[in-house]
């Protein structure tokens, strides 16, 4: 930056105190930046640092364009600022050299040099902007906010992303096994797609559900819940869609459906394996167009609504043994989360048990009881065959009859006693032989129902997780054979 007196140069740097002032945005986001500034004249040179400083992260000093290179190489500055006209190396070698080396780096030239030639090889060098001397630092503040923006944008991307990364690890623990569904849930939240989620029972896809929706841009709006399985199947279009008055016996009034509810939201149908197939073809224009008609009615509604479903069978599996219609079930899985069960993730089962204490200890009002050594090693002894869901159950209960340290024979007094499967066993190597060939399905279903409620004593929730089928989808094949036997 040359040509100027030294009483002209301190006027042009301090240009700002009798005029406009900077902008606070801007000088906010130039905090994070690291600025290289190239100038002969020192005294301009130090004036300018201490204005920039103000404003930006750090700002390092060059005299010339070879200790700019060299100071770059050290120091990785995110934005270069240069005179044209320095000894040893001029701003336009520089400008080469920095093309070659840090493409990315973005160069402005501050500079009374005006020469059209020299500013023209400047363009063709890659030159990001220029400002002219003597200096408006509210005008140099806003090239270097401009020049400087595609990086900050990415990274405050960078740091909700990793924030984000860092928050889902402690909602859903830092396992290997749940690493993926962690990165998975963090690409796939602030989309619009639509989301299907598969994992055993009690694997936490509700828990999921809530997540994705909470950081999706509709988190503002309602996240609706539709227990697919315990709908009863002659009111599941009603329940979805809504009626109007008189469109079957009982329909006294118009009803406004969950899927309308929903607009603006997100509808999380939990259990989708259990929609009729009737139903299938309706949800499938759902899915497709965000249009209805509510039963018995002939007026088309429409809905924006972003749509997660959940299995606890392998929905395309399904699809394939014709259970389940397959172009629905693409249109469900734009994205599919495949949930471990807790037996897959035993690195996450303290974390999560610390989680659930915390939670439950904060709803009891009472502070933090602590979970001892031989409570932990029990927790990870222990197969978990209802999962998260019921390794939360045990945490609470455990924490609800606990004190102040949790231990071992707590965790105890809320699992199965380990007679139990002695117990059953016995009474499973009583049970009658398989009905003989040949028979149908219907036959061999019964019976499979009726073996499996011996198995696990005749409770009914318990018989449902070891088949890893849903409570009231199992609830409904016992009354489908007349199976009476059981408890909840």
């Amino acid at each position: 930056m040359t040509g100027l007196t030294s009483g002209e140069q301190e006027k042009s740097v301090t240009k700002a105190n009798s005029g406009r002032k900077p902008q606070k945005l801007s000088a906010n986001a130039l905090k994070s930046l690291t600025v290289l500034l190239a100038e002969d004249e020192d005294d301009l040179r130090y004036e300018t640092a201490a204005f920039l400083e103000l404003y930006c992260g750090r700002v390092i000093q060059a005299v010339n364009g070879r200790e700019a290179l060299a100071l770059i190489d050290t120091h990785r500055p995110d934005l270069v600022i240069s005179d044209i006209r320095m000894p040893v190396m001029d701003g336009l070698e520089l400008a080469a050299c920095l093309k070659g080396r840090s493409s990315d780096t973005p160069l402005i030239f501050c500079t009374a040099f005006t020469e059209t030639s020299y500013l023209l090889k400047a363009i063709e060098l890659g030159v990001d902007a220029f400002v002219r001397k003597p200096v408006d630092t509210d005008e140099l503040l806003a090239v270097i906010a401009k020049a400087a923006l595609p990086l900050l944008q990415r990274r405050e991307i960078e740091g909700v992303s990793d924030e984000l990364m860092a928050s889902l690890r402690i909602q859903m623990g830092d396992a290997p096994a749940s690493r993926d569904v962690v990165e998975q849930t963090a690409r796939v939240a602030r989309t619009s797609f639509n989301v299907l989620l598969e994992g055993e029972t009690g694997t936490g896809k509700s828990r999921l559900a809530a997540i994705v929706h909470a950081l999706s841009p509709r988190r503002d709006a309602k996240l609706i819940t539709v227990q697919m399985g315990a709908l009863p199947l002659n009111l599941v279009e009603s329940e979805l869609f809504g009626h109007i008055k008189g469109a079957f016996t009982g329909a006294d009034r118009n009803h406004t459906g969950l899927v309308e509810a929903a607009d603006g939201g997100t509808i999380f149908l939990d259990d989708i394996e259990s929609c009729p197939l009737e139903l299938q073809g309706k949800l499938l224009r759902f899915v497709e167009e965000k249009k209805f008609t509510p039963l018995g009615s002939t007026e088309e509604k429409k809905a924006d609504v972003r749509i997660i479903a959940a299995s606890n069978r392998n929905l395309k599996e399904e699809a394939y043994a014709g259970r389940f219609r397959e172009d629905l079930y693409y249109r469900l899985a734009d994205a599919t989360i495949a949930l471990p069960p807790l037996r897959q993730t035993p690195e996450a089962i303290v974390s999560l048990a610390l989680k659930f204490l915390q939670e439950t200890c904060e709803e009891l009002g009472r502070s933090l009881a602590y979970l001892n050594d031989d409570a932990r090693t029990l927790l990870l002894s222990l197969p978990w065959p209802g999962n998260i869901r019921q390794l939360k159950s045990v945490i609470r209960r455990a924490t609800l009859k606990g004190g102040s340290v949790i231990c071992a024979a707590d965790i105890e007094m809320q699992t199965d006693p380990a007679g139990s499967v002695v117990a059953t066993a016995a009474v499973i190597s009583a049970a009658p032989v398989p009905p003989p060939f040949p028979c149908c399905m219907d036959t061999l279903e019964s019976w499979s129902l009726e073996q499996a409620l011996r198995y696990c004593g005749g409770k009914r929730m318990k018989t449902a997780a070891m088949l890893g089928m849903n409570y009231y989808t199992f609830r409904r094949r016992l009354q489908k054979h007349g199976i009476t036997a059981g408890e909840e």
